[in-house]
């Protein structure tokens, strides 16, 4: 059997190496472009007329308002009153609400089409966390307007150490490689460093070091310091991911409220800004306790075939077998995550929205929409919530000069609703339009945008970009 083993796999080394030839002779960012992303079309001066507005800093609905639009700004805002202005195309909006455009900040983007999915749903801005190739493409065609998506902040790969890191992360074991990758990736084009929450403390160190020295963004994973270093070393952050990482890290896994209400009191004395990621969880827990029957509710067909495959076999099946006893304990850990969450908004702890769409079977779009409504449940007020998903999220990108919220000369991504979502969240998810960049995208646009989310790339050209990352990340 031993020869037999050994031609089977000369045979699949030599299909790979076949594969990755073929991949190398058409590039691609030719290959893979697909021909059913929507346009960008030049946006019109409007005048939205008849509306209110959410001033999100304040948390005040402004009542009664003409909100004028030009060059994909918001170029005045004033009463509902003839004007002097222009003639321009006048939209009347009768007593809608107008809320900034959202953003899911962290998020696992695997294919082109997930970007219009999130602005399908009113998502007009993402953070991708885990930084490959492709999205740096896919961050210049969005740039130069080849087709319509959701703006894309991207992290660079994954730095991780050693003892936990996997084929889809960079293994950093010295100071020397940290600054050197640092370096590499500011120069690259990406938005800020994604930083794990094990490695080495020296290596941890000295990306922290170089990323402030070259004023570029560190994202870590887990609110919990390095092993070996001081909750102060968190400090100075973009934000901080999971707080699923604080029960299982700092908490050991004790459900001892005192305990934790005392280790977030510590944490808010370094000022930082968590994204609680609240969804991911609340989606292996509903694989553990209803299996196939809550598969069989994902609209699975906008996944990356791909990536599914990959969910499926290292996160989704592990999920669809637990046992009764994990299903109850799973249960008490996402009701102990709500009491983190609030317990963060209790002590005025800055909150940032993130789904960690991509991840498991969770859907593009739909899952930002799931961690808003975990938010609210666990007991954060709606006006916080979207100021986690605006401002706060403008403001940790260093964007909220030009984003984040209705004001003058800002850019014009916007959601337009039929309720106030004050009262109502859920409304967010069903914007009766959607403004992005001043482009009036109507309820059959952004159907169109959703069809066409049913079709991401073949898993030939998800392969590809796969190992043009793997064969880069190993030169």
């Amino acid at each position: 059997m031993k020869p037999v083993a050994q031609l089977l796999k000369y045979i699949a080394f030599f299909f790979l190496l076949t594969l990755v030839a073929l991949l190398l002779a058409i590039p691609l960012s030719i290959l893979e472009m697909p021909d059913d992303l929507s346009p960008v079309t030049h946006p019109e001066d409007l005048a939205l007329d008849n509306v209110h507005y959410v001033n999100v800093n304040t948390g005040e609905i402004v009542r009664n308002q003409r909100i004028y639009l030009s060059k994909g700004r918001i170029a005045a805002i004033e009463s509902s009153t003839p004007s002097t202005k222009k003639q321009i195309k006048v939209i009347d909006l009768k007593g809608a609400y107008i809320v900034p455009g959202l953003f899911d900040m962290h998020v696992h983007l695997h294919d082109r089409k997930y970007l219009g999915l999130y602005l399908a749903y009113g998502v007009t801005s993402v953070r991708n966390m885990r930084g490959l190739p492709m999205h740096l493409r896919w961050k210049d065609e969005l740039d130069r307007g080849e087709w319509l998506g959701s703006n894309l902040y991207s992290s660079s790969p994954v730095l991780d150490g050693e003892k936990y890191a996997h084929a889809l992360q960079q293994t950093v074991v010295s100071p020397e490689k940290a600054r050197a990758l640092v370096r590499q990736y500011k120069k690259d084009g990406y938005d800020l460093i994604k930083a794990y929450g094990y490695l080495d403390k020296d290596v941890f160190n000295a990306i922290k070091e170089e990323a402030k020295r070259l004023d570029f963004p560190v994202a870590k994973h887990g609110p919990n310091p390095i092993d070996g270093l001081t909750l102060q070393s968190n400090t100075d952050f973009q934000s901080l991911e999971h707080v699923e990482d604080i029960f299982q890290g700092p908490l050991n896994f004790s459900l001892d409220r005192d305990k934790m209400i005392a280790w977030i009191s510590a944490l808010k004395e370094i000022n930082p800004t968590v994204t609680p990621t609240l969804a991911t969880f609340n989606h292996l827990t509903q694989l553990s306790q209803k299996k196939t029957a809550f598969v069989d509710t994902l609209p699975l067909n906008t996944l990356n075939p791909l990536y599914r495959i990959i969910n499926r076999e290292f996160t989704v099946n592990r999920w669809l077998g637990a046992s009764s006893e994990q299903v109850n304990w799973n249960n008490k850990e996402e009701k102990f995550l709500f009491e983190i969450v609030k317990e963060l908004d209790n002590q005025n702890v800055s909150l940032l929205v993130g789904s960690d769409g991509g991840t498991l079977y969770m859907p593009p779009g739909i899952s930002t929409h799931l961690e808003i409504e975990l938010m609210e449940k666990a007991g954060v007020s709606p006006i916080k919530i979207l100021q986690a998903a605006t401002i706060n999220a403008a403001t940790a990108l260093r964007i909220n000069d030009r984003s984040g919220s209705i004001d003058v000369n800002k850019i014009a991504d916007l959601l337009v609703l039929s309720e106030n979502p004050l009262k109502n969240l859920r409304t967010l998810s069903q914007p009766i339009a959607v403004i992005k960049s001043g482009q009036w995208l109507d309820e059959l646009e952004l159907n169109s945008l959703r069809q066409s989310g049913e079709n991401p790339s073949n898993l030939y050209i998800s392969v590809g970009r796969l190992l043009e990352d793997l064969l880069g990340r190993s030169m």
